[in-house]
């Protein structure tokens, strides 16, 4: 005579799902310059360890931006050829000028398509206490399936966990990295301008050729 198993009471089994959502501060609050591409450096840098790629910072240094106005500005004595004798060079070195200016905001241009458009893939959260304040926001989630019982720590049937952490800005750090991007695309073009009247001066006024 053969014996049957007892009868199990019907069990029920059922989803079970947990996310944690943790914003923390990260890094320490520097002082920085206050100019737009000092931020976005700034901003790149402690974005580097959330990408698996190179991003490459803005040539940059202390009173960058009136530097390149006064060059910008003194580009313009190019004209003096006019006079021609001893300003007949003058085209030559302004124009020469006017290629290191248009070289170092192409590579501002390469940071603008390389490294700002992936650093400004991260969010947005309102409310940060300063501009280059960093916060770094932890996203936790729990996710099984559980037996009636789960509550007292027996019965799941399938665990799985996953963490993502990834850096938010505030709307000013946004706001000074757009900034920058905007105020290098403009040098860049007046620069080619600067070059482009230089080279005309020195075509024609400094070497003597006629058009």
């Amino acid at each position: 005579m053969s014996e049957t198993a007892p009868l199990l009471p019907a069990i029920e089994a059922r989803g079970v799902q947990h996310t944690r959502v943790q914003v923390e501060d990260v890094g320490v609050t520097v002082r920085i310059r206050n100019s737009p591409y000092a931020y976005s450096n700034h901003f790149i840098t402690q974005s580097r360890p959330y990408f698996r790629r190179p991003l490459p910072t803005y040539i940059d240094c202390v009173l960058f931006l009136r530097f390149t106005g006064l060059m910008f500005v003194a580009s313009f004595l190019g004209a003096l050829a006019l006079n021609g004798g001893y300003f007949k060079g003058a085209p030559f070195y302004c124009f020469l000028v006017c290629a290191v200016f248009i070289g170092i905001f192409c590579q501002h241009e390469v940071v603008n398509r390389k490294s700002l458009k992936t650093v400004l893939t991260q969010p947005v959260i309102d409310g940060q206490r300063s501009l280059n304040a960093l916060y770094e926001v932890t996203i936790t989630e729990l996710q099984g399936m559980a037996l009636q019982n789960y509550r007292a720590g027996i019965g799941f049937v399938h665990v799985s966990e996953g963490r993502v952490k990834f850096q938010a800005f505030n709307r000013r750090a946004v706001r000074a990295m757009m900034s920058a991007k905007q105020t290098s695309r403009c040098m860049l073009f007046l620069f080619f301008c600067a070059a482009c009247y230089n080279f005309y001066f020195m075509m024609v006024h400094s070497l003597g050729f006629k058009f």
